[in-house]
């Protein structure tokens, strides 16, 4: 929980299927979830829609857009008529930035985590079209490894399109 400085933070109960987040809006707030899940979709409700991941208790959501004022990228709904949520507005971020630094350090570390596996990700998926550019190049069959590759990005993409 977020404790000391949190104390005007707005909680929210949410039923299931509940926007909390709506892509596209330009962000006002952040969110702690305090319980349940929360899911993260790109295009939700059309049927172009993707799962992103699915957060729970003592995740935050909205934290990038929030801190840098911008658009949001994807949706947070409620998958369950548990979820609860702390609203953080940018003055009560900046709040927490003073008396609770440890929280944000929390916030940082969640973040960093996630950005470390999108670059594992992402360096994973360059070497791969590297290989796999090489073995063409050469007029090589790819590897056993290569094609394994392969088939785990094309499924990944295949469930975020």
């Amino acid at each position: 929980m977020l404790g000391m400085g949190a104390e005007s933070m707005e909680i929210l109960k949410c039923r299931k299927g509940q926007t909390i987040i709506r892509q596209g809006e330009i962000a006002t707030a952040m969110f702690e979830i305090v319980s349940g899940q929360v899911g993260i979709y790109m295009d939700y409700g059309d049927e172009a829609q993707k799962e992103i991941g699915i957060l729970t208790e003592g995740d935050f959501v909205g934290e990038l857009e929030l801190i840098d004022s911008s658009v949001r990228i994807a949706s947070a709904v409620a998958l369950g008529n548990d979820v609860v949520v702390k609203k953080l507005t940018i003055e009560d971020f900046n709040e927490l930035v003073r008396k609770n630094p440890a929280k944000v350090i929390l916030m940082i570390q969640q973040l960093s985590g996630r950005v470390r596996k999108l670059d594992n990700l992402y360096l994973e998926a360059c070497t791969t079209i590297d290989e796999m550019r090489t073995a063409r190049e050469n007029n090589l069959p790819a590897s056993p490894s290569l094609l394994a590759r392969l088939h785990k990005f094309a499924a990944h993409a295949k469930k975020h399109r």
